[in-house]
């Protein structure tokens, strides 16, 4: 069930339009304060949380938003704000699969018990539950799902939340989005030590003329083989180990390096390197 121009009670309008725009301002994007507005305590009891997410930048992703509470709920007005839209920006947000088999149990709610809003910095909720009271042992705890967009810088956004319902008092947490580094981490390899035990010598050459010419030795890590970097494993590799290892014109880093260069060369398993 998404937005929708409706009639509600006015008590009912009241109080939902106190909890959107009390907590946020929304031209600063002022995440919801703790204490909550007026004073008191924001324990987390009511039963609803959002799980954290991780996405990557850019990403259309979904927040699910999630109550158990072991008491029936007869009426909730929940929100949640995003302090930086640039971040993580809402686009779109409907009722979930709870809400759906409630209402497949009991008749679809009437206009005016069932409203969302939403707009890049916050999404407002609320619900009466005028066909009975809504039971998330028997309804499943899948309420609401939230569609946002993902930005383009990575690091952690944290949405505050908060929800108010059964005249219980407010409860508030948070959602983490992770966005993720696209950016993949360089493998590290130290050239030259052919049998992976963080050391180049001459056991590591006569192990690489055994790869090549033998066959008795095999290896798990072809870029180590790879002693000039040159995307291929062939005699050049053992030439240049030995001219390194005994004063040759050839420079043995001997030390884990970041492998930087792309060519087709297997997967390096097994390396002591970070």
């Amino acid at each position: 069930m998404r937005s929708s121009q409706t009639s509600v009670s006015f008590g009912f309008l009241m109080l939902a339009l106190a909890f959107l725009f009390a907590p946020v301002a929304s031209a600063q994007n002022v995440p919801f304060p703790n204490p909550v507005p007026g004073g008191g305590a924001c324990p987390n009891s009511f039963g609803m949380s959002i799980a954290d997410v991780t996405v990557q930048p850019g990403e259309i992703f979904e927040l699910v938003v999630s109550v158990d509470n072991p008491n029936p709920i007869v009426d909730f007005v929940w929100g949640i704000n995003s302090p930086s839209p640039a971040s993580c920006q809402f686009l779109a947000t409907e009722t979930g699969a709870g809400i759906a088999a409630y209402s497949a149990a009991n008749g679809s709610l009437p206009p005016g018990t069932c409203d969302l809003f939403t707009n890049p910095a916050e999404v407002f909720g609320f619900m009466v539950f005028v066909n009975g009271p809504y039971q998330s042992s028997i309804y499943g705890t899948e309420m609401f799902r939230v569609t946002c967009v993902a930005g383009m810088t990575p690091g952690e956004v944290a949405l505050p939340w908060m929800v108010e319902g059964n005249g219980a008092g407010y409860a508030c947490g948070e959602a983490i989005v992770t966005i993720a580094d696209p950016t993949p981490a360089l493998t590290e390899v130290m050239r030259g030590d052919v049998n992976l035990d963080t050391s180049c010598n001459l056991t590591d050459a006569i192990n690489l003329l055994d790869y090549l010419y033998v066959g008795n030795f095999d290896t798990t890590c072809p870029d180590a083989c790879d002693v000039d970097d040159s995307g291929s494993v062939n005699l050049a590799d053992a030439v240049n180990l030995l001219s390194g290892l005994f004063g040759g014109g050839f420079m043995l880093e001997d030390r884990c390096m970041p492998d930087a260069t792309s060519d087709p060369l297997a997967e390096c398993i097994g390396s002591p390197c970070p």
